[in-house]
């Protein structure tokens, strides 16, 4: 019988190499879990949310670690991989955003390439007073009373010089409109805004107009049509009847400028005590226009004070449904008076 011999090569089994092999795979797996889980949301059911402040030149790198830091994302560094890896990582636009555990890297990042930032949605109407104004930004949180009263003492920059007598510099150029004010607007900003939209779509009006009245006289007449009545297609009619007022050296006898001056709602008609009120507004006293706007018009009230009807009316009457009824004559003026007794 012919013994055959040891392989010398062969080695002997080593079960702790499968181990080994195992283990490195089990890491490798733990590792691989623990880094992807870095990408997914800190807190997936959270109904939180955090104000996040973005500063322009602010890296994704820096970025990630606020939000590491405000307990928005698991990973900083997961963050600016995410980032790096689609080609945002100095490209994120500044400003406020409002992130939650909830959002996943991808959901953050898409946010703040499009700019996304938390706004403020302030609508202004037209024929707000400047304290109107006022009250409507504080109570949308923007600024705080004390600091717009200091504001409103003098006018904004490239605002025309108050004449005097005037009683709020900014009246008639704070534009009427529904502004998006960013998160963290000063009371300044949003002010500045609105008088830097007043340049950009109201005053090109008066630019392209070859008018006897200055821009003072233009937003005051404005401001005074936009308080008489508020139905557009009576606003060329209203601004004739002032400027022919005006023209023949007859009192506007506004009521609308009696009641800027007494300073305060009056329900129904002006009394004959209010009428008499001391003040450079009251147009029953003193003749011409007031030393400025009693309101902040819009466009409508504005490109009427330019482009008045060619009408000879000196009189109007507002009756309780919003119809106007205008005469030539003080004679025609009565009859619509009696009219209006008459009727309502």
């Amino acid at each position: 019988m012919v013994m055959s011999k040891p392989n010398p090569r062969r080695r002997p089994d080593r079960p702790w190499r499968h181990w080994l092999w195992a283990g490195l795979f089990t890491v490798i797996c733990l590792l691989v879990a623990y880094g992807w889980r870095q990408f997914l949301p800190l807190s997936p059911l959270s109904h939180e949310y955090a104000y996040i402040r973005v500063v322009p030149g602010e890296t994704a790198s820096q970025i990630g670690t606020t939000l590491e830091y405000r307990k928005i994302i698991r990973s900083a560094l997961a963050f600016d991989l995410a980032s790096r890896a689609a080609n945002l990582s100095r490209t994120l636009k500044s400003g406020v955003y409002r992130l939650s555990p909830s959002d996943s890297l991808n959901t953050i990042l898409r946010i703040m390439k499009s700019g996304d930032v938390v706004v403020i949605k302030v609508t202004i109407p037209e024929g707000f007073t400047v304290q109107q104004v006022v009250a409507r930004l504080v109570s949308a949180h923007i600024g705080t009373a004390n600091q717009y009263q200091k504001l409103e003492q003098r006018p904004l920059s490239g605002m025309p010089r108050p004449m005097p007598g005037v009683r709020d510099p900014l009246e008639g150029y704070l534009f009427p409109a529904t502004y998006s004010f960013p998160w963290g607007v000063t009371a300044k900003e949003a002010l500045e805004t609105m008088w830097r939209t007043f340049r950009t779509d109201a005053l090109p009006l008066y630019l392209h107009v070859h008018s006897h009245l200055s821009m003072v006289q233009w937003v005051t007449l404005a401001s005074i049509v936009q308080q008489e009545n508020n139905r557009a297609a009576e606003a060329p009619n209203i601004a004739a009847v002032f400027l022919n007022r005006i023209a023949m050296n007859m009192p506007l006898q506004s009521d609308a400028t009696v009641r800027y001056a007494i300073g305060h709602p009056i329900d129904g008609g002006l009394s004959y005590q209010n009428l008499r009120v001391a003040s450079p507004y009251n147009t029953y006293l003193s003749r011409g226009l007031p030393p400025g706007p009693i309101a902040n018009p819009g466009l409508t009230a504005l490109s009427a004070a330019l482009h008045p009807a060619p009408v000879g009316y000196l009189y109007f009457l507002t009756l309780p449904n919003g119809q106007m009824l205008f005469a030539t004559t003080y004679q025609q003026h009565l009859a619509n008076i009696a009219y209006a007794n008459a009727h309502y």
